[in-house]
């Protein structure tokens, strides 16, 4: 009879998983979360809406403190711990400090009516107060969704429309890349142009010591009217001697937790929206398991509004472990920022989780990590985390062969919620494998037709139904577009991924579905091309898209980013990247026209745009989706391209 393993043993979860899952989970959920109300079935409903521990009642926010505060060795711990550089700014919570907080915000949310129906909504900076202000709606059964920051009116407007939130948390200001960052303008104006007003808005309002530039711009920034102030409404509990709310509130297992906001790659962003049962099942056992009783210490840059965040932020409290949160920049003007590694040492952190450009510049600019490894203490951190985007088997190998730490690739999606590949050390990988699935995903590829392909032949990334229980229970306010995921394999998942398994049941992805071109009836996908691109000595990073010509011919040209940019012949270039591409791919794979520019425009999750670049370029008549970040940076490119 199967158990879980302990320490975490892959085969043996995978198999217990798949050969009796109701089992499985039944033993996760009892070891590991604890019930107000036990749940009366492990699983029902349908594969497309499973109903897991259908009748169970819990509480998120005791799972993530109140259990820690009871145990002597966790209540001490540090819990989170926040890092500004450029505030030279560092702030401790134990899990009795953070559990002190969230009370006394808890008691601010009921003083404002804000109950289990309710939702809340979250636009700051990264700092410690939207993580207290998320762990509080968990704590009072309020439904939170944060948002990251960069939103324009417009869009702000369309998420509180949509949200309709009972509250508005925000702050003034925030720092990114030593850059003061407004938050309260855009939100001012949003409030006031939506059909749904907010019962009220709570807004931090930071006093930071600024220089007088910045400390001018601070003055300057337009506050809300009537907004409540996050410090006068905690200092009212004491005044009207109040006490923290050290209740809590069960909910259903199927009640909402938190509405997240996808990165919007392509141009469409969803709603993804989350249950606290079986995303506390499922944050406990995906997130971190037990390699030792030593708590692990998780340094990420990751902005708060995205789901990586989320899943370190719940995951990394429900296992009693630290969070190194950041606020800033950690690549600032194509140089790596020192801060990285500064803060990866100054608090003896296990594991991180960086951008794979941050290795991308690191292979062009210290291709032996001699220079980090020399200027460096890394003795404390175990494992890198690789993810977010494919990645080419360089990074993983330049980890581990020059900066001798071990690579963990993951790979996962929003809605799935947990990473859905992952590179398990024991089975040795090979670097250009994304990995093994995640214990109860079952992947297949797929034809077009929905036929099982072969091995080592590239088709769509489908997974078999259902999904475990960290997957979306629907998208917010659009069952219907939800619903799609699952028509077009039936009995599947259609995760839009394309990837192929190998002879040892290694699988790799390769792109997004939407991420290749057809020429000439072959097909290519543009990340093999940007691979081959950035073989070349010169170019720091690359993206590769598909232009249609006018006889509906479609010929990739590449938009680079060079590691230094002299008076370089660009002619030159185009031909040596094209024999390393004739090389690796095929002559048809060749670069149309290449385009120099000082930075590629990325999402707010620091993922390239393919699609909108290749809307933008082949369609006259595109508009920008009105929330990417550095429109002038999309039309820059396009003026480069138009000119040659």
């Amino acid at each position: 009879m199967y158990k879980l393993s302990d320490p975490f043993d892959y085969l043996n979860d995978n198999s217990y998983s798949n050969s009796n899952p109701e089992a499985f989970w039944d033993e996760v959920a009892k070891k590991n979360v604890f019930w107000e109300k036990m749940y009366d079935k492990v699983y029902s409903g349908d594969e497309i809406y499973p109903d897991w521990f259908k009748g169970g009642e819990l509480n998120t926010c005791y799972n993530l403190l109140d259990i820690h505060i009871k145990n002597p060795a966790k209540r001490d711990q540090d819990a989170l711990i926040y890092e500004c550089p450029y505030l030279k700014k560092t702030i401790k919570l134990t899990y009795y400090q953070l559990y002190e907080k969230v009370c006394k915000f808890s008691r601010v949310l009921l003083n404002l009516n804000v109950s289990k129906n309710d939702n809340v909504l979250i636009f700051m900076a990264n700092t410690l107060e939207p993580l207290i202000a998320m762990l509080s709606c968990a704590r009072i059964g309020a439904t939170q969704c944060t948002l990251f920051d960069g939103y324009s009116v417009k869009s702000l407007i369309d998420r509180i429309e949509t949200i309709t939130p009972k509250l508005i948390i925000t702050t003034n200001y925030g720092i990114f890349n030593d850059e003061i960052i407004t938050f309260t303008p855009n939100l001012k104006e949003a409030i006031e142009l939506s059909t749904f007003k907010p019962s009220n808005v709570i807004t931090l309002f930071r006093n930071e010591v600024l220089d007088e530039t910045k400390l001018k711009k601070v003055q300057n920034i337009p506050t809300i009217p009537n907004t409540l102030s996050w410090y006068d409404e905690i200092k009212k509990l004491k005044e009207n001697n109040q006490s923290p709310f050290y209740e809590y509130v069960p909910v259903e297992s199927s009640h909402p937790l938190y509405i997240l906001y996808t990165s919007g790659t392509t141009g469409n962003t969803k709603a993804v929206v989350r249950s606290n049962g079986p995303h506390m099942v499922g944050i406990k056992y995906y997130t971190f398991r037990k390699e030792s009783d030593i708590p692990q210490i998780v340094f990420s840059n990751a902005n708060i509004g995205w789901v990586s965040f989320h899943g370190f932020f719940y995951g990394l409290l429900s296992g009693g472990n630290t969070l190194v949160m950041y606020e800033g920049g950690i690549i600032k003007n194509e140089h790596i920022e020192d801060d990285l590694w500064i803060a990866i040492v100054k608090h003896k952190v296990t594991h991180t989780f960086p951008s794979p450009s941050v290795f991308r510049y690191l292979i062009k600019t210290d291709p032996e990590g001699t220079i980090v490894r020399s200027k460096y203490d890394l003795s404390n951190l175990k494992e890198i985390w690789c993810g977010g985007e494919v990645i080419e088997e360089s990074i993983p190998e330049y980890i581990e062969q020059k900066l001798k730490i071990k690579c963990l690739r993951v790979y996962g999606q929003s809605e799935i919620g947990v990473t859905s590949f992952i590179s398990v050390h024991a089975l040795n990988i090979p670097y250009r494998a994304t990995g093994v699935p995640s214990i109860y995903i079952r992947p297949s590829i797929l034809s077009e037709e929905g036929e099982v392909l072969n091995s080592n032949e590239i088709g769509l990334v489908a997974f078999k139904l259902p999904m475990p229980p960290s997957f979306a229970i629907t998208f917010y306010k659009n069952d219907e577009k939800f619903k799609q995921l699952f028509t077009r394999f039936p009995g599947y998942y259609d995760s839009g991924d394309l990837g192929y398994i190998d002879q040892r049941g290694f699988y790799t992805i390769v792109s997004r579905s939407d991420d290749q071109i057809k020429i000439s009836c072959n097909k290519i996908q543009l990340n093999t091309i940007d691979t081959s691109i950035l073989k070349h000595p010169s170019v720091l990073e690359c993206c590769s898209i598909g232009i249609l010509s006018p006889d509906c011919r479609t010929a990739p040209i590449g938009i680079l980013v060079l590691k230094e940019n002299p008076s370089i012949d660009l002619n030159k270039l185009q031909n040596e990247i094209n024999n390393i591409i004739t090389q690796d791919i095929e002559s048809l794979a060749v670069l149309k026209k290449i385009i120099v520019i000082n930075q590629l425009p990325k999402t707010k999750v620091g993922k390239i745009p393919r699609q909108i670049l290749s809307n933008l370029l082949n369609d006259p008549n595109y508009q920008l989706p009105d929330d990417v970040n550095d429109s002038e940076l999309f039309y820059k490119i396009k003026e480069l391209y138009m000119k040659n």
